[in-house]
């Protein structure tokens, strides 16, 4: 069985992996921190099931109900809320509905062990879990057994919202083995993802260059520097340090290969509600929420999403903008892959993730504590400066 006939086949979803009947399949990390699903021959009995249950290649369920769909400008009307929100909270109210029918919701976060150096999804039955799947993250989460654990949830009769790429949600779709009237689904406006590694290696530069230890960090830091302008924070030892070393190798479009040709960048959404920032509000609502604080589009495309946005839109400041012809270039075609891609993915592997950090988003790294010809320029001109100083 060959299963991926090409990296831009595969976006790691772990389908396959979870309906072998054989357990013929495991996810392997590539060089450069993507999975992809690898077969054991001697276990494989070439049922196809793998292949039969691959939305990304065999194509999705488009789940559209409305044409043209209904579409939100959104704030959360608790600013607490939308400020520990990447953009005006709607995730919450939304998600808020379902923990209170005693529901489950399954989200992208910190890993509970591994913390920032590890985004997964999991479960979260409570608020304060819940909290953790807010805010942007620019790698991609690990499913792990999300998908088993959501068919559990499911067939107890458990409310379940599921909140992902379009890829992922595609994915859980297409593993379970029919439709679930208790399940909700949230799909996001989805620019591409970068792997794991590349982040790890990110916070393990900052580390050694701020001669501490990560304890927290943000993706976009918004209250710090504004929803429009994309700057990471990370915390070490305390103290934040704010940059766009992480942003700006994002917009470089160092992601995974199959981002590049993502059937889900279009307005045939596979979720019950579509998220996205809404970029573009100036034209859409002038003079509205215009104080950089965030806020969210969201686009209810079946009957299901309609019900779960009216019992959670009284939470919520909103403006119809249905007629409104949006921005989001992901909503009409895949990102566009850079000419220089192969050529940073060569350097990394060549010369690490600190080479390419200075290469291809202008930052030099000055560790703490190291040797090297900097540390001994500095060395020298503080002892010129200490010797000037004794004449």
């Amino acid at each position: 069985m060959e299963l991926v006939k090409k990296k831009e086949d595969c976006c790691g979803c772990r389908t396959c992996e979870k309906v072998c009947p054989k357990d013929a399949i495991r996810m392997e990390e590539d060089l450069c921190g993507f999975l992809y699903p690898k077969i054991d021959p001697d276990k494989c009995v070439d049922c196809g099931l793998c292949l039969q249950k691959c939305a990304f290649q065999s194509g999705y369920q488009k789940r559209k109900e409305y044409d043209p769909f209904y579409a939100y400008g959104v704030r959360h009307k608790k600013e607490a809320v939308y400020m520990d929100s990447r953009s005006g909270g709607v995730f919450t109210a939304l998600s808020d509905h379902i923990l209170r029918r005693s529901g489950v919701v399954y989200g992208a976060g910190p890993d509970r062990e591994k913390g920032i150096f590890y985004i997964r999804h999991e479960e979260a039955d409570t608020e304060e879990g819940r909290n953790r799947f807010r805010g942007s993250k620019y790698v991609q989460s690990d499913l792990n057994d999300v998908f088993p654990e959501v068919k559990k949830r499911l067939d107890e009769g458990r409310t379940v919202l599921f909140t992902g790429t379009g890829c992922q949600v595609g994915a859980l779709y297409a593993y379970l083995p029919r439709g679930y009237d208790n399940l909700y689904t949230l799909d996001l406006v989805c620019y591409g993802v970068m792997s794991q590694k590349l982040w790890v290696d990110f916070l393990h530069m900052r580390e050694k260059e701020k001669g501490g230890k990560v304890e927290t960090a943000e993706f976009r830091d918004k209250k710090t520097c504004g929803w429009k302008a994309h700057r990471e924070t990370v915390v070490i030892d305390g103290k934040p340090y704010t940059t766009r070393i992480f942003a700006k190798l994002f917009g470089g479009k160092w992601i995974r290969p199959s981002c590049f040709s993502c059937i889900y960048t279009n307005k045939e959404r596979v979720g019950d509600i579509t998220l996205a920032d809404f970029w573009g509000h100036e034209d859409a609502i002038p003079g509205m929420w215009d104080d950089d604080k965030g806020i969210s589009l969201i686009l209810v495309n079946t009957s299901r999403g309609r019900e779960l946005w009216e019992a959670a839109k009284d939470e919520v400041d909103y403006v119809d903008v249905t007629t409104y012809p949006f921005r989001h270039s992901r909503m009409r075609t895949p990102t566009k892959k850079p000419d220089t891609y192969d050529a940073f993915w060569m350097d990394y592997e060549k010369e690490g993730f600190a080479f390419c950090a200075e290469k291809y988003a202008g930052h030099k790294m000055k560790a703490r504590g190291g040797g090297g010809p900097e540390r001994e320029e500095g060395l020298a001109r503080k002892f010129i400066k200490r010797l000037l100083g004794r004449i």
